[in-house]
Formats: C-alpha cells, sequence, structure tokens
C-alpha cells in the first residue's frame, strides 16, 4: 500500500494530520482488505489515538488474522498484545485469544 506522496510525509503527531491519514485509510479499507501492508500502516496509525477510537483494536484483529502464516510478524502482534492485554476490550480479547494457537 503506497501513500500518495503529500499524506507519506505529514507527521502523525498532528492530530489534523493523523485524521486526514485515517480518513483515506477508512476510504481504502475494501480495497486492500487482505493486504497485510495496509493493515499494518493502519495499526500504526491508529495507536497513536487508541485511547480515543476503537479502530485500533480493529486494525489489530484484522493485521493478527493476515499474519497466521508470517510467524515473525504473528509473533510480534502475540507480544505486543500479551503487554497490552488490559488496553483491549473484553469481546476483542476473546477473538484475540480463540485464534491464538
Amino acid at each position: 500500500m503506497k501513500f500518495p506522496n503529500y499524506l507519506e510525509k505529514k507527521s502523525l503527531l498532528n492530530g489534523t494530520n493523523r485524521n486526514e491519514l485515517i480518513s483515506f485509510l477508512n476510504k481504502n479499507t475494501n480495497k486492500n482488505l487482505l493486504n497485510i501492508n495496509f493493515w499494518n500502516k493502519k495499526l500504526i496509525v491508529d495507536s497513536y489515538d487508541k485511547e480515543k477510537n476503537n479502530e485500533f483494536e480493529k486494525s489489530f484483529i484484522n493485521l493478527f488474522m493476515l499474519t497466521k502464516n508470517n510467524k515473525q510478524k504473528n509473533l510480534d502482534l502475540k507480544k505486543y498484545f500479551i503487554l497490552n492485554f488490559n488496553l483491549f476490550s473484553e469481546k476483542n480479547k476473546k477473538v484475540i485469544l480463540d485464534n491464538y494457537n
């Protein structure tokens, strides 16, 4: 997944830039449903506002499911999940744990 040049160089520390990037990503969700790189970028952007939105958990779950064949990336996500277990909602904890093999 390649961002347009004007979005690629914007800082994620700025809330307006993040909102613009999230809007772009949300418009392209269906087109990139099975693209691991898309969900990885979406997870990174969503992680900046994880206190404010639930999109982070959705991005995490999608990336987690898509990386089942990529053992290293899946292991990294499992480690992140264990370390941040309390940040996930009960519903999403169950979904992740059901697929945690």
